[in-house]
C-alpha cells in the first residue's frame, strides 16, 4: 500500500469517527481489530502515528479550518469534506510533506468521496491554510 492508500485508509477513520461522533483514537482501534484490516508495518505506522496527532491537535486544527473557511461554520461543512480537511490541515501543521502533493491527493479523494464541487471548496480552504502557514 502506497503513502496514497494509506491516506485514503486515514481518511475512512477520520469519517467514520466524525459520522459515528466517536473520539478517533476509539475509532481507530476498532478499525485495527477489523478482519477485514490488511497493513503492512509502514501503512499501519502511517495510520496510527497520523490518526493520534490528529488526536492529540484536534483542537489547533478544528481552528485553523474554522478561521480558513470562508461563508460557512465548520459545523455546515459536510462529513466527507470535514474529515479529508482535517487530516489535510494536520499534516500542513505537522508533518513534513509537501504541500502541493498532499492538497492534490487530497482533493483527489475529494473528487471520488465528496459532492461534484467538493474538491474546489477543499482546494480553495487549503491554499488558505498554506499561505498562512508560509507567512
Amino acid at each position: 500500500m502506497s503513502r496514497r492508500v494509506a491516506r485514503e485508509e486515514l481518511f475512512k477513520i477520520v469519517f467514520e469517527s466524525e459520522l459515528t461522533n466517536v473520539k478517533l483514537d476509539e475509532t481507530l482501534e476498532s478499525y485495527l481489530l477489523r478482519d477485514d484490516t490488511v497493513l503492512n508495518t509502514n501503512e499501519k505506522e502511517f495510520i496510527v502515528k497520523y490518526a493520534k496527532g490528529m488526536a492529540l491537535n484536534d483542537e489547533l486544527v478544528t481552528e485553523t479550518l474554522k478561521n480558513n473557511i470562508t461563508g460557512w461554520t465548520l459545523d455546515r461543512v459536510g462529513n466527507v469534506e470535514k474529515a479529508l480537511l482535517k487530516i489535510a490541515t494536520y499534516e500542513i501543521l505537522f508533518e513534513d510533506v509537501p504541500a502541493e502533493i498532499l492538497v492534490n491527493e487530497v482533493v483527489e479523494l475529494a473528487k471520488k468521496y465528496g459532492d461534484e464541487k467538493s474538491h474546489e471548496f477543499i482546494n480553495g480552504v487549503l491554499a488558505k491554510i498554506v499561505v498562512e502557514k508560509n507567512m
